[in-house]
């Protein structure tokens, strides 16, 4: 291979706050059973990719999920975690559900739904500010492995975020892109561009019979 890097962006496995919409965010919950079984079909799935290196959020259930997928590949691969690649900080909004957020909040959840990019949660971080500390970890990642496969494991806000800066989007795109959990992404890096091979790929997870009406988040 050429010194371009080939980057797989993936999401986490469920959480039992997925299946009840509620936000997570910083708070530290492992993988629920289901999301177990995603992540052993995500390894099953990549393990002929020989990765280099596995880097991960540093909250449990992404770093749950990039473990099973490592024990997957031929060769031992070490899971690195990355402070850049945690989880958006939903501030006050963390451990609530949906529900009660629109309740609670109602005009800022509205520009939630409408015009993310404008938001501030309170307590929490913005979307530009979290793309920048994500996009700073995968530029220091890509320099380090050039002609590489790297695994990503990280969630579904700095996964979109980083797919949306690649494409010249911003922020205000947040909702074009959908992020299933334990879905798959690969980009590829070469010449100073990146190219977007896959988004949002479930194919791997199809059988399980919890993931009919998977939603995006």
């Amino acid at each position: 291979m050429n010194d371009g890097v080939f980057i797989f962006l993936i999401r986490h496995g469920r959480t039992e706050w997925n299946k009840k919409k509620i936000f997570r965010g910083h708070i530290d919950i492992p993988l629920d059973e289901v999301g177990i079984q995603q992540a052993e079909k995500a390894g099953k799935y990549l393990q002929e990719v020989a990765f280099t290196t596995i880097y991960s959020s540093t909250l449990r259930r992404a770093f749950q999920t990039a473990q099973i997928i490592s024990r997957y590949q031929s060769k031992s691969v070490e899971v690195i975690p990355c402070q850049g690649f945690s989880d958006l900080n939903y501030g006050e909004w963390e451990g609530k559900s949906y529900e009660r957020v629109k309740e609670e909040y109602p005009a800022l959840y509205k520009m939630w739904e409408e015009k993310p990019h404008k938001v501030k949660i309170p307590g929490g971080e913005t979307l530009s500010e979290a793309a920048e500390r994500s996009f700073k970890a995968l530029e220091e990642i890509i320099l380090k492995h050039k002609g590489h496969f790297i695994g990503i494991v990280s969630h579904r806000v700095i996964i979109k975020l980083v797919i949306l800066k690649m494409l010249g989007i911003g922020e205000s795109g947040f909702w074009m892109i959908r992020q299933d959990p334990c879905c798959i992404n690969i980009v590829r890096f070469y010449g100073y561009k990146f190219s977007i091979l896959r988004v949002n790929d479930t194919s791997h997870i199809f059988t399980l019979k919890e993931n009919l009406g998977i939603s995006d988040f």
